[in-house]
């Protein structure tokens, strides 16, 4: 499948660029390879209005040390359930 490809590619890439990345993927010991999610119905762009920070101004995060934002996106995700599946 082409998701599966673009996700060892990414995971490769991760690991080419991110020593730390590749350190904790060995083994699938600490990381396991990356999982890929379809976010179709605008969950980001719910997320963001909840969150209050649409508009110009708000930063988008980028790394995160904690799972709130990615659990926040799939708990919205799931709301659309009979309409969408993860990839």
């Amino acid at each position: 499948k082409d998701i599966e490809l673009f996700t060892t590619i990414l995971d490769n890439e991760l690991k080419n660029k991110n020593s730390d990345y590749k350190t904790k993927r060995e083994s699938n010991l600490i990381l396991k390879k990356p999982e890929i999610i379809s976010l179709i119905n605008n969950e980001f762009y719910i997320w963001l209005k909840e969150s209050n920070k649409l508009g110009g101004q708000n930063k988008i995060p980028r790394l995160s040390n904690d799972r709130k934002l990615a659990d926040h996106l799939l708990k919205i995700n799931s709301k659309f359930s009979t309409k969408t599946k993860p990839i």
